[in-house]
């Protein structure tokens, strides 16, 4: 089955703590990582993001998928399974201190989830990859 990585990094003047913050949110993930809806989160009794339902359009296909927690490293790493008829792998968010700021870099682990995902997995990939450096420039922007 066909694999490919993506990644994009930002800058942001916020804190560390602000931008872990964010990670918790469920609107923060929308636009990241190919998810253009979050639907049904599920937070944890102490504010902690464990998952959601999300909606993907992909040429004008609507896909349910699920993001399901993985790695948590409080205030440095944050990485979710994702889930959907068409591709699976990782979405992780590193965060790193960049002078008066935070790194943000998020990597995008995806593999088509079948044979007929396959022969579409380059449209996918590009899709997924176009608004990829855009939502993590707009999430970074979004704390200035």
């Amino acid at each position: 089955m066909p694999k490919e990585t993506l990644s994009h990094s930002a800058v942001t003047r916020a804190t560390r703590t602000e931008v872990w913050e964010a990670l918790d949110k469920p609107e923060t993930w929308e636009g990241i990582g190919g998810v253009d809806r979050v639907i049904d989160p599920v937070i944890d009794d102490t504010g902690r993001l464990q998952g959601f339902t999300f909606e993907t359009f992909v040429a004008g296909t609507k896909y349910l998928g699920e993001a399901t927690p993985h790695a948590r490293e409080e205030e440095q790493m944050m990485t979710l399974n994702i889930a959907n008829s068409e591709i699976r792998g990782a979405i992780r968010v590193d965060l790193s201190d960049d002078g008066q700021g935070t790194r943000i870099r998020v990597t995008l682990d995806v593999e088509s989830a079948g044979m007929l995902s396959a022969m579409f997995f380059p449209v996918i990939v590009r899709s997924i990859g176009n608004g990829l450096p855009r939502a993590i420039e707009e999430f970074a922007g979004s704390f200035d």
